[in-house]
């Protein structure tokens, strides 16, 4: 169990049929490796919704910390980006971003789990995921079988707001959240009790969905790095 606080950016995009394969090719080949890249960024996964036309996909940063997210590193990227980007950019529907503190853990910190399930939050984070027991919540998911990890992560808001130039060249609005709950697991079926185990202790009105993973870098890091 940790409770340190670190950084992580979510995004989320829905791509139609006929883009998707480019849109892969993109995120796979130079996007997520360009993103871990910047200083600060020290992992890149990517995640496809389950059962869901046209295919929303779902990447999951992990920072040192929530002011990576402005940086001059992270800002000269996304105010200077490469002609794929430039190409995928206009394409992407239902736009969806978000950074900023891991508030409270539970589980392997530094581990991951092949199939996550989110929780996100328009307005505020319920009580339940705030304080002593968000803690008590985390714990419970996390001795669950099969599960690897449960956080909750608060926006920035500030950080994710800059306006850049990539952000201008989004056709669809960069949709606004407060903040997420994610919880990690080794398989689907471990992953629906856990979801079934969070709703109990939260707004009747929460909605989790469920995520594969299909692509991971991690940075290599160096001797002086940590």
């Amino acid at each position: 169990m940790s409770e340190q606080p670190n950084g992580l950016l979510a995004i989320w995009s829905t791509i139609a049929a006929e883009t998707e394969i480019d849109y892969l090719h993109w995120l796979t080949r130079e996007h997520v490796f360009e993103r871990v890249g910047v200083p600060g960024f020290q992992s890149g996964r990517v995640f496809k919704r389950r059962d869901i036309q046209p295919s929303e996909f779902l990447m999951l940063y992990e920072l040192t910390d929530a002011n990576v997210m402005s940086s001059n590193g992270y800002l000269e990227r996304l105010n200077a980006p490469t002609p794929w980007t430039q190409k995928i950019m206009p394409s992407l529907m239902r736009f969806r971003r978000g950074g900023g503190t891991v508030t409270r853990t539970s589980g392997h910190a530094r581990g991951n789990g092949a199939h996550i399930a989110i929780a996100r939050f328009e307005h505020a984070l319920p009580e339940a995921l705030q304080g002593a027991d968000a803690q008590t919540l985390l714990d419970t998911l996390a001795r669950t079988d099969w599960i690897v990890a449960a956080r909750v992560m608060a926006v920035q808001t500030d950080a994710t707001s800059i306006a850049t130039r990539e952000k201008s060249m989004r056709s669809s609005q960069e949709g606004a959240f407060a903040g997420l709950l994610v919880i990690e697991a080794l398989d689907r079926s471990a992953l629906d009790r856990a979801v079934t185990i969070a709703s109990e202790a939260l707004p009747a009105n929460t909605a989790f969905d469920c995520y594969d993973a299909i692509f991971a870098h991690h940075r290599m890091a160096s001797a002086n790095e940590y």
